[in-house]
């Protein structure tokens, strides 16, 4: 081993982050990229296409950053979901766009009109413009001579695997998020994407606790990285996040809570909804899957709701922390719908929402307390609705439920949560819980443990965080309350 700890390149949604991870003292230090964007002539306005030389100029420059001269004994790279990158045969970048790219709004549209089912079935996601297949189709229709051209179809996290060691791979749960995995076989989708009419060529898979290549001579210039260091895949951001939870075993629920907020439930088998409500995914565990009820993009939510009432001060989530802790249970009446609710992707669109408080404000009083709490306490409904469809879902009950990522920065939505949920919750040590699961993943592959459950079993630790009684019980009306208001605000027009 070149060194004992590991490095961890999380691409965010916000922006690339690098980490160094020490076995036992976890994050040593850290550094940050921006995402840049290139304007693309004639895609629409909805679209979103990194600029790969820029990004990954920005990436080396924060590895250097971090290493600080160090050697590691493996870089382990995740990454958002749904971002994707397409080469040719010599590996340069046709594309390289994130989660948040919408050009194929209306392609996909199209393909799900003749083809939704059966891409549920097969990938266990919609819609489709969200997917491979609906960027593919945009670029088929609209960008003849580059798809043509397209001869590999990655991930995100694939792509930076592949700048740091020249390997084209695949990694599963980053496939399979992507709706390019058939999660029954396992295997790529080749024969959905033949009978969507598009072309997927072969690409080899790798699982998250693999070594997929290593850091080559032109990687190791740009980067300061030893010539050789393993690369590893580790994958989704949130599978990573549920391997940092210590959540790995079937009927257990894990929440990463940061800009999105997943919640998932491990499977032994893949479930979806006859709706298609949910998603289903690979865990990074083999023989493992997932059931996704997400609560939208919470993170983002609070950052809004903090920059609105707060601004740009120092310690402003701290401040808000505070103010929701001085305001009492159930705000005084105060209701917020700022985007999370249960997980629905056969009804997507924009909704109606805002803060709801009685009036006349003579009498009622609201203050900045009131929405912040009402907020929170309406980020934690969300969550309970989401964690109830999947145990619905399932037939079963999660036999434990974590949580991880930004938001748990605030104890008091923590403590808000255990109480709505009526049930204990066990709290990572670090919010960062998925840069802590890509590190564990690096480690299983370079031979540090012998399995992802042996790492997660000597690794993980756990803080016990208990819903108090009588709040759990108050909980369970207003909980009731704010899903009979969610229901009149969604039957509002727009």
């Amino acid at each position: 081993m070149q060194g004992s700890h590991v490095l961890v390149i999380d691409a965010g949604t916000s922006a690339v982050r690098c980490h160094l991870f020490h076995p036992s003292a976890g994050i040593a230090v850290s550094s940050a990229s921006p995402w840049v964007y290139t304007q693309e002539a004639g895609a629409p306005d909805l679209a979103r296409a990194f600029d790969p030389m820029a990004v990954w100029r920005g990436v080396s420059s924060a590895i250097r950053r971090c290493l600080a001269g160090r050697r590691v004994s493996a870089v382990a790279i995740t990454s958002q979901r749904q971002a994707l990158a397409f080469l040719d045969s010599d590996g340069g970048e046709i594309y390289v766009g994130p989660n948040v790219d919408l050009r194929a709004v209306f392609e996909g549209a199209a393909m799900d009109e003749d083809h939704r089912d059966e891409i549920y079935s097969v990938t266990g996601h919609t819609p489709a413009f969200m997917l491979a297949a609906g960027k593919l189709r945009w670029f088929q229709i609209h960008r003849e001579e580059e798809y043509a051209k397209i001869a590999a179809v990655l991930s995100l996290g694939d792509w930076l695997s592949f700048k740091l060691s020249g390997v084209v791979a695949s990694e599963k749960t980053l496939a399979a998020e992507a709706g390019l995995l058939d999660l029954e076989t396992g295997r790529r989708a080749d024969d959905l994407y033949r009978e969507l009419g598009l072309s997927l060529n072969h690409v080899d898979l790798t699982n998250a606790d693999d070594v997929m290549g290593r850091v080559s001579a032109q990687a190791s210039e740009q980067t300061g990285l030893a010539l050789g260091t393993p690369v590893v895949t580790a994958g989704s951001d949130t599978q990573c996040g549920l391997v940092g939870l210590g959540t790995i075993s079937p009927q257990q629920a894990g929440i990463v809570a940061g800009w999105s907020a997943s919640a998932q439930l491990v499977t032994a088998r893949p479930i979806v909804s006859d709706g298609g409500e949910t998603w289903a995914g690979v865990h990074s565990v083999a023989d493992r899957w997932v059931l996704e009820s997400s609560a939208g993009d919470m993170g983002n939510s609070l950052r809004w709701l903090k920059d609105t009432l707060i601004g740009g001060v120092d310690d402003a989530y701290k401040e808000l922390d505070e103010l929701a802790a001085s305001a009492p249970l159930g705000a005084d009446g105060a209701k917020a719908y700022l985007g999370a609710g249960r997980m629905d992707m056969s009804n997507l669109g924009m909704k109606q929402g805002g803060i709801l408080f009685p009036v006349p404000l003579t009498v009622s009083g609201f203050n900045r307390q009131h929405i912040v709490r009402a907020a929170l306490e309406g980020f934690a409904f969300a969550f309970r609705a989401n964690v109830e469809q999947m145990e619905r879902l399932s037939g079963e009950p999660a036999s434990s439920i974590a949580i991880g990522g930004g938001m748990t920065q605030s104890l008091t939505f923590v403590r808000i949560l255990a109480a709505v949920l009526g049930r204990p919750i066990r709290l990572g040590d670090d919010p960062r819980a998925t840069a802590e699961g890509a590190a564990l993943c690096g480690r299983v592959a370079t031979g540090q443990y012998d399995s992802i459950e042996d790492a997660v079993g000597d690794a993980i630790g756990e803080t016990n965080i208990e819903p108090e009684a009588l709040d759990a019980a108050n909980y369970n009306d207003l909980y009731q309350s704010w899903l009979d208001a969610s229901q009149t605000l969604s039957e509002l027009p727009i």
